[in-house]
């Protein structure tokens, strides 16, 4: 069972757990959750505002960098980029993502008397029912986490990028530490927006979660082994297994390294997720004592990838595939560097 065509034609929110929650030293608990934001194709693609034709024009010129001669500065420059993207949260740019020109509208009262659109839409948020409860928590707790998080990060890059003026001196190559730091503002000023208008339908209560027992075969498909001897070593990056579309410099994440990523979002409230198959007496419960001292791990590998692209019928132009795999591999990284402050 896949999709209804109907909520194609919709915005949709997928979740998906990537690690179990653990307690963390001052008493919260901790897991980690990736959320991927569909929105529907524009009717009219020809049409688009300045800030989408810019994106889109930065987008052709980064990717013309992609593909300059090896060993050219520009070439250079774009392996460089790409490993920096690979550092940037993962919730940041699921956020930033978002165009909400394609999302629905928050009406405001006013304009509902006078509106033949509903008041309110109503957007789904898939999630494995049998590996986690409801992520309705954790997902708030999310985007109040973020929502000052980027509305600090743009004012901070943006009162950056004047002090890169001195660089303009140098002759051939631009001006790449002002372009980074504006690319960081925008990038941040996107995440800010988006956290904030996904905030409005919280309060207004139009996110509904549901679960998809597909989505839950899936999860067991590709759930990695319980053994004592399950660590976080056995996730070490492979090459990830595209299945209809080859990787490409552009879009898929480059290489990483060891260098630390931010902590472990700790503003969760939501049910652990579990590990299925398994019995009832089995599956981890937040107020289980057990649950919660047991070690943090995936609940997913790189081979489930194809198949979500697939149950989601996501377009091709998607970025999904690559974003999943960044979010993985954030995620392994992060439970090292717990591991290892412990």
């Amino acid at each position: 069972m896949g999709v209804p065509a109907a909520a194609k034609r919709s915005m949709r929110i997928i979740a998906l757990p990537l690690t179990r929650a653990t307690r963390a030293p001052n008493g919260t608990h901790t897991h980690l959750t990736y959320y991927h934001f569909v929105t529907p194709k524009p009717k009219d693609e020809k049409r688009q505002g300045w800030a989408n034709w810019a994106t889109s024009k930065a987008t052709d010129l980064w990717a013309g960098f992609g593909k300059a001669p090896e060993g050219s500065w520009k070439r250079k420059t774009f392996l460089y980029g790409e490993r920096i993207v690979d550092r940037i949260d993962f919730e940041e740019l699921a956020l930033k993502s978002i165009n909400p020109s394609l999302a629905p509208r928050i009406f405001r009262q006013s304009e509902a008397k006078s509106s033949k659109e509903p008041v309110m839409p109503t957007i789904p948020l898939i999630y494995p029912g049998t590996v986690c409860s409801s992520p309705m928590a954790h997902f708030r707790s999310l985007l109040e986490k973020r929502t000052p998080r980027h509305r600090k990060g743009f004012f901070m890059w943006m009162f950056i990028a004047p002090l890169t003026a001195p660089f303009m001196l140098i002759p051939v190559i631009p001006n790449l530490p002002f372009f980074f730091c504006v690319w960081r503002s925008w990038s941040h000023y996107r995440a800010y927006k988006a956290s904030a208008y996904l905030e409005g339908f919280l309060d207004r209560n139009c996110i509904i979660p549901e679960e998809n027992a597909e989505l839950d075969k899936i999860y067991a498909k590709y759930a990695p082994p319980i053994t004592p001897s399950t660590s976080s070593s056995s996730f070490a990056p492979s090459p990830p297994p595209y299945a209809s579309h080859p990787p490409s410099s552009a879009t898929t994440p480059s290489a990483y390294n060891d260098k630390p990523f931010s902590d472990l979002d700790t503003d969760s409230t939501s049910k652990p997720p579990n590990i299925p198959p398994v019995s009832d007496s089995e599956k981890f419960d937040l107020k289980s004592e057990k649950a919660a001292e047991a070690p943090s791990r995936l609940l997913l590998t790189r081979e489930a990838i194809p198949e979500l692209v697939k149950l989601f019928q996501l377009r091709p132009d998607s970025s999904f595939a690559a974003d999943v795999y960044r979010a993985l591999e954030q995620a392994r990284l992060r439970m090292e560097r717990k591991k290892n402050d412990a």
